[in-house]
């Protein structure tokens, strides 16, 4: 890992004049890049084969680096209890907080993430500090992305491209404005499931945020209505394009975030 910056919970380290460093001089290093998978099988053929009943991520992604006080910006790098204290409140959090590697190639990457500390002395002084960064993912994200489609006619196609790295399915979240009165039907060619609400009307707001949808309008008993199959965004290793079919003229604003299958 060659950056020297982060930004975490809003918060850079270059604008506390810290940086990421390397306390030991090792050239050559192997490092973890997430996503371990689990298999999970049983035995055919007399043991001669493991056949797979299942898979599943039983890890989620940790890293450890190190910073210290930017030498450029310090006659004395040792770190005080006041300023331990600091990043002790900062980075030392009981809840996860976006965490962005600010490096080429991780701009648009982020994790959620906290971090456990250690201090690094020498003769007795904190000259830098070990982070042990806890992740709630096997992998890393990419900033939310929102795309925006808009029909003016009954069973339009249009055309989205998942750009997650994982194969499967993501649940984006919705906002739809309808346009006529009738029953909303969203089908994905990557998906053999069909979303319909039914009773939608003109200047309606539907939300999907799953597992939960709700309507601008009081009047509408919308649990009611949906069938409760949330549209899901998809892809696999072979093709990347979702082409949805809309049963009704709206506006429809999809917001997710896509897998990336990075470490650091």
């Amino acid at each position: 890992m060659n950056a020297y910056n982060f930004e975490y919970d809003g918060i850079q380290l270059r604008d506390l004049s810290y940086m990421i460093c390397s306390f030991d001089s090792e050239g050559l290093q192997t490092i973890g890049n997430g996503s371990q998978i689990t298999f999970h099988t049983v035995p055919a053929a007399c043991g001669l084969k493991q056949e797979q009943v299942g898979s599943e991520y039983t890890e989620c992604l940790e890293a450890v680096f190190q910073i210290c006080k930017n030498p450029c910006e310090f006659d004395d790098v040792t770190i005080s209890p006041e300023e331990l204290r600091f990043f002790m409140k900062w980075l030392n959090r009981r809840e996860y907080h976006k965490f962005k590697l600010l490096e080429e190639g991780y701009y648009d990457i982020y994790f959620e993430a906290s971090f456990q500390i250690s201090k690094i002395e020498y003769c007795g002084n904190i000259c830098g500090l070990e982070l042990t960064m806890q992740t709630n993912r096997p992998h890393a994200l990419q900033d939310p992305r929102t795309i925006t489609i808009e029909t003016t006619a009954a069973n339009e196609k249009k055309t989205m491209i998942d750009t997650s790295d994982e194969e499967g399915y993501l649940y984006p979240h919705m906002e739809i404005r309808i346009l006529n009165n009738g029953t909303l039907n969203i089908s994905n060619s990557l998906d053999d499931r069909i979303l319909s609400i039914a009773g939608c009307t003109t200047g309606e707001i539907i939300t999907l945020d799953y597992p939960m949808i709700q309507s601008s309008l009081a009047s509408h008993n919308i649990q009611k209505d949906f069938n409760w199959n949330f549209l899901r965004i998809a892809n696999t290793f072979q093709t990347n394009r979702n082409d949805l079919t809309i049963s009704l003229p709206c506006s429809i604003q999809l917001t997710y975030s896509p897998i990336a299958k990075l470490g650091m």
